[in-house]
């Protein structure tokens, strides 16, 4: 241990002495001390970690290597089996990845109740990190695991364990259960599923999306609510069996830490699962509950060292502490709005959206479900056997449930509030905190002064934003006007699809990266979306943005405003779009820098009649290309031959049938912009175009080496930022000759 833990260990000394010293009437003092150890406790686990991470740096080859693959930790999504698993040589846990052969070969490895034995052949790689600013993070994701490396499994062969310890004797009964519970009708299975194992479903998925949307995802997370009410369950259970209450309090502190392992081990449990144990012995230690919050931080920070920098980490004790320091004369409605104001910085940050029924629901709902919906999941779990018709009964009051969710999600009232700024979500939690010791009709109206500011710096930019958005093997890109807060949007990016179709999902990559980055701005409008041509990996994601965002208006090019391909993805439950404007050189969009250069006649849609864009953002003139050929570039010079701009959108992706040598030598750009997939089967970017841009002293920036790219500018002042450094993925990418 280094001497920089030493020291941390002395600090939390001395602030756990302090924290004993301290009279709990002294609130503030007390959650200074939390946060001090909160903190504490955060760098020295990441300085404890940091040594032993063995991260690969490149993309290697294994051969027959063995892993131990728990049952619990198997899932099957869409294509592809995802397994946590731990390297038996050396303890190192990876991300196991396969792709099975067939359905049946994918039930026989996902529905195996046993723990494994993988012996695998395949490529070892890091993995991914998010390439879109805020994308989620599958690197900070399994970080919380002790993951780090990724196996991507070409080979598979698998052997039962056939002496499992107890500990894993736990996962196999998780597994066990999850598969018993599968047999019982929808939606009972997936409440089960969920609410007692912390296991998800994707028959429960819309129901999980309904709950999202009004905020009340954290009933269908184990947590605080559920150990009570199991161990409250269990107690009188035992009771009547005739058990003494000295044993039935040992009992209960012996069969805790075993649930913990078949709930999931989730951030919320953990926490729940402490205080529990805390209060169990709290006649012989004499911690009051307030104690035992704190004691609990310590264990989920020792679990987790970055607990405190996920959604439901902070969620579980915000709300957790909340409830021990409210005073005792606020009950009812106003205590639901309190928990809801203290949660709402965390749900901002990560969401960055808030529905106005979340506050009524909350204090509606949360009694039912503890009440009445929660226990009746319980029962049905143990009766389905024995007394069917008891099932069978709550099933159809969980299907009404649902109904109910689903139509009050619908409902208008959903805010769009954007993404805050870390100093502006400390400010708002802060000002939250002093609420709780001053609940009074001024404070309230002076926190909503403060949302009402945030908001409007969200929603009222000063600086203008041009991003390239890194959409894998497609283009787009999204414009933001300073002040007036005008958004468009050039392409929208689209997956082709090789061998058999997959079916559409609700869910696509541009959910994860163009519409969760518009969202974390604030938008919900978009006033033009300008498609360049009609191939899928520029118009294939419309439906996606179409459904999360009100479009005024959708450009085309001259003659593809009619074309089945275009029409196909304004879908049933798309948000109406008010017209579809076809566009030829010299058009303008009202209101919009942009004009039109390309097409000159009215075409079909294809690669040689793509919309060529051109305007001036700040001191720097744009010019996005689609994927316009060399033919259509010379048309372009021949038309304008005094055109020149500062940045240049590669037409193509950068391919060699795009960016003649005499039309990049006269447009003379000082950086191009590459938007193209990693490993793609194209060769994209191809290196005589990288040549091309060399000769030229053009600056290349790729969405493969760096990810999103952002220009921001204010009057005079302009910046460039990139979500990567530039050699995260170096492992994935060909060496570049342009640097």
């Amino acid at each position: 241990m280094t001497i920089l833990n030493h020291y941390y260990w002395l600090l939390l000394l001395l602030c756990l002495c302090l924290y004993r010293i301290i009279s709990l009437n002294e609130r503030l003092v007390v959650i200074v001390t939390c946060l001090v150890i909160a903190l504490m406790s955060l760098l020295c686990f990441c300085e404890l970690h940091k040594d032993t991470v063995t991260t690969v740096t490149q993309q290697k080859e294994v051969t027959g290597k063995v892993y131990t693959v728990l049952p619990d930790q198997v899932t099957f999504n869409t294509n592809l089996i995802n397994a946590q698993a731990t390297d038996c040589q050396t303890g190192e846990r990876v991300s196991l990845v396969y792709f099975p052969r067939s359905d049946r070969e994918a039930q026989k490895i996902c529905q195996n109740p046993n723990m494994m034995k993988w012996i695998i052949s395949g490529n070892e790689q890091p993995i991914e990190p998010a390439t879109n600013f805020n994308q989620f993070d599958s690197q900070r994701y399994y970080r919380q695991f002790r993951i780090y490396n990724q196996v991507r499994c070409k080979q598979l062969q698998i052997k039962i364990e056939q002496q499992p310890n107890i500990l894993q004797k736990c996962h196999i009964l998780r597994a066990r259960l999850y598969h018993y519970f599968e047999s019982f009708p929808h939606p009972l299975a997936g409440y089960c599923q969920q609410l007692i194992l912390g296991m998800k479903n994707t028959q429960t998925a819309e129901l999980m999306q309904n709950v999202k949307r009004l905020g009340l995802l954290h009933l269908f997370c184990i947590s605080g609510m559920h150990v009570v009410l199991l161990t409250d369950c269990l107690r009188k259970a035992l009771i009547r069996l005739h058990f003494n209450r000295e044993d039935i309090e040992w009992i209960l502190i012996v069969a805790l830490p075993f649930y913990l392992i078949i709930g999931g081990g989730s951030v919320s449990l953990v926490r729940a699962v402490i205080m529990a144990e805390m209060g169990l012995i709290q006649r012989v230690t004499h911690l009051s509950s307030l104690d035992g919050w704190a004691t609990s931080l310590l264990g989920g920070l020792i679990v987790d060292p970055w607990l405190l920098l996920t959604l439901g980490g902070q969620l579980s004790y915000l709300l957790s502490f909340a409830l021990q320091v409210i005073p005792d004369n606020i009950r009812g409605f106003r205590q639901s709005l309190l928990l809801n104001l203290i949660s709402l910085p965390s749900i901002l940050t990560f969401v960055y959206e808030v529905h106005l029924l979340t506050f009524v629901c909350s204090f509606l709902i949360i009694p039912v479900f503890s009440n009445f919906i929660f226990p009746a999941v319980i029962i049905s779990a143990l009766l389905f056997n024995c007394v069917p018709i008891f099932p069978l009964l709550i099933n159809s009051v969980l299907r009404g449930f649902e109904c109910l969710l689903g139509e009050l999600s619908c409902c208008p009232g959903m805010i769009s509030f954007g993404k805050p700024t870390i100093t502006a979500t400390w400010l708002l939690f802060i000002a939250t905190l002093f609420l709780l010791d001053h609940y009074r009709g001024k404070s309230l109206l002076i926190l909503s002064g403060l949302y009402l500011i945030v908001f409007m710096g969200i929603h009222i930019p000063l600086s203008g934003e041009i991003t390239f958005v890194d959409i894998g093997q497609g283009d787009s890109a999204i414009i933001r006007y300073p002040v007036s807060n005008r958004v468009e949007m050039i392409d929208t990016g689209g997956k082709l699809q090789f061998g058999r179709p997959i079916a559409r999902s609700r869910s696509d990559y541009a959910t994860r990266t163009s519409v969760n980055y518009l969202k974390s701005c604030g938008i919900s409008k978009i006033d033009t979306i300008y498609l360049s041509h009609h191939d899928v990996d520029h118009i294939g994601y419309l439906t996606t943005i179409l459904r999360n965002f009100k479009v005024q208006k959708v450009v085309v090019p001259s003659g593809m405003e009619r074309q089945r391909a275009l029409l196909k993805l304004f879908s049933p439950d798309c948000l109406q779009v008010s017209q579809i404007i076809p566009v030829k050189n010299g058009d303008m969009i009202p209101k919009s820098k942009l004009h039109v250069l390309h097409p000159f006649n009215k075409g079909e849609g294809k690669n040689e009649d793509s919309m060529v864009l051109v305007g001036t953002f700040g001191q720097l003139k744009f010019m996005f290309m689609g994927d316009l050929d060399r033919h259509g570039e010379q048309e372009i010079i021949r038309n304008y031959p005094n055109l020149q701009v500062d940045i240049l959108k590669l037409g193509h992706h950068g391919s060699k049938t795009s960016s003649d040598p005499q039309f990049i030598k006269r447009i003379a750009p000082k950086i191009g912009i590459i938007s193209a997939g990693r490993q793609n089967r194209y060769g994209h970017p191809n290196q005589e175009t990288l040549n091309t841009l060399r000769e030229n002293n053009i600056k290349a920036i790729s969405t493969q080496q760096y990810g999103m790219i952002r220009y921001r500018y204010f009057k005079i002042n302009s910046h460039w930022q990139t979500k990567l450094k530039g050699d995260e993925y170096r492992w994935m990418l060909p060496r570049l000759n342009n640097k």
